[in-house]
Parts: structure tokens; C-alpha cells; sequence
């Protein structure tokens, strides 16, 4: 009969940082969703091993158990600390590097803020700088200039996407749209695109738009439009011109 191996020191914190990362906020996740989530990624383990890592959790970390019903729920408090591994880290770091490369210079110091802020809600010993230097994005940077002042504009447009705000926008031929609705940015050949609804769904470069208006009158997304499905049926005409 063969010997059974104990598991070492490592493997049983690696176990318990898997479960850690998967242990949602604002919702409840079971032990058996758990196995399930660790054995679509490679890692086999027994239902009682699962549930013996999910009480110490409780007991270390900011994680609720919930025993009024079986199956017990599991769920992270809201202020509880990020754990990020190599791999959750390179991918920020690639995340980071493609932001830098695809959007405009002047929205870099916006970018790096949100990183940081990132790495402070997290418990990764690393350092950026140490993640910085081992990755890269190699994309054509398309050096330009706007005509407006792009923090304001971009920052804008994201009040007005999160909160679903009308908005009226001016492009540089004194064209004004009047409460339109705004459903999404895209990055198209390292441009940046504001997709709207007016009487139909287009599409304007942030470049072309000189002025924008924020309402305060609230709008009900569709709930039929798909901004993956409505970039396939997209072309690019000319670099001022609207898709």
C-alpha cells in the first residue's frame, strides 16, 4: 500500500491563499462551489479538506461564515485586503503597461493613481517597480495633441457612464448633440471612442469633442446592447470623423 504524503507547510498556506482569492465580496460562495472553482483550475482536494481551510480563513482573515443554512455561505467583509499571487500580479502589471501604451499621456498620472490605490488594498509583497521591470506592451503609441483639456473631458465621461447620466456634447464643427445617452468607451487603432445613443446608437473620437454637458437627469441603460456585438459591426472612416 502506498504511503500517504502529508502535505507540506507551503502547500497548505498555497490552499488557503486559493480559497482566499475566490471568496467573493457582496455574495456567498459554498464549500462545494469552492472545490468545484479549484478543480477547473488543476487543484484537486477533498470536500473536508476544503472546509477545514475555510474555518481557518474565518479565523484569520475578514471572511464571514454564514451558518443559518446549510450549505454554509462564505463572504469577504468589504473592507477586508486583496491577497494577489505572481499571477495577479504580472496580470496588473500587463494591465498597467497596455493602459500606458494606448492611452493618452496626459491621462498617465490618472493611471498610475488607480494602481497604487490598488496595491495599497492589497497584502502582495511586491513592489511595482519590481513588477514594472518585468513586463511590457508593444504597441504604436500615436502621439497626439487635443484640443481640450482630456483630464476634464475623460473624467466626464466616466461620471456619466457610472452614473448614467444625459449628457450634451460639442464637436469641433460646432455640431451639438443635446441629451444623448452614453454607453461605453472603447479603444479602436489607440483611439478613444464614446459610444452613444441619440435617435440611433454612434460613435464619436474623444478628439473631436470640444464641449460636453453633464445633466442632471438619469437615463435606463438598454438592456439590448452589447458593446462586444456592436464593435463587430463597426468600421473606421477617417481619424475626425464619427464610426
Amino acid at each position: 500500500m502506498a504511503k500517504k504524503i502529508k502535505p507540506t507547510t507551503r502547500e497548505h498556506i498555497s490552499l488557503a491563499l486559493e480559497l482566499y482569492n475566490r471568496i467573493p465580496q457582496g455574495r456567498k460562495v459554498t464549500a462545494q462551489m469552492l472545490q468545484e472553482d479549484l478543480k477547473q483550475s488543476g487543484i484537486k482536494r477533498d470536500i473536508r479538506t476544503i472546509q477545514r481551510n475555510l474555518d481557518l480563513i474565518v479565523n484569520y482573515f475578514n471572511v464571514d461564515k454564514d451558518t443559518r443554512d446549510k450549505p454554509f455561505g462564505y463572504s469577504r467583509n468589504i473592507q477586508s485586503k486583496l491577497i494577489f499571487g505572481p499571477r495577479e500580479n504580472i496580470i496588473l502589471g500587463l494591465a498597467e503597461s497596455y493602459l500606458h501604451a494606448v492611452l493618452p499621456q496626459e491621462l498617465s498620472t490618472i493611471i498610475n493613481s488607480a494602481f497604487n490605490q490598488i496595491q495599497i488594498l492589497s497584502l502582495s509583497r511586491m513592489s511595482q517597480l519590481s513588477i514594472k521591470s518585468k513586463v511590457f506592451t508593444d504597441l504604436i503609441q500615436v502621439s497626439k495633441e487635443y484640443q481640450v483639456n482630456i483630464n476634464t473631458l475623460f473624467e466626464n465621461i466616466c461620471f456619466s457612464l457610472i452614473h448614467q447620466r444625459l449628457i450634451s456634447i460639442e464637436n469641433h464643427h460646432s455640431i451639438i448633440h443635446r441629451n444623448i445617452k452614453p454607453l461605453g468607451i472603447i479603444i479602436l487603432n489607440s483611439e478613444l471612442y464614446l459610444i452613444y445613443k441619440n435617435h440611433k446608437i454612434e460613435q464619436i473620437q474623444l478628439n473631436n469633442i470640444k464641449l460636453i454637458n453633464i445633466s442632471s437627469f438619469t437615463f435606463k441603460y438598454p438592456n439590448n446592447f452589447n458593446i462586444n456585438e456592436y464593435r463587430k459591426n463597426i468600421k473606421v472612416l477617417d481619424n475626425n470623423s464619427q464610426l
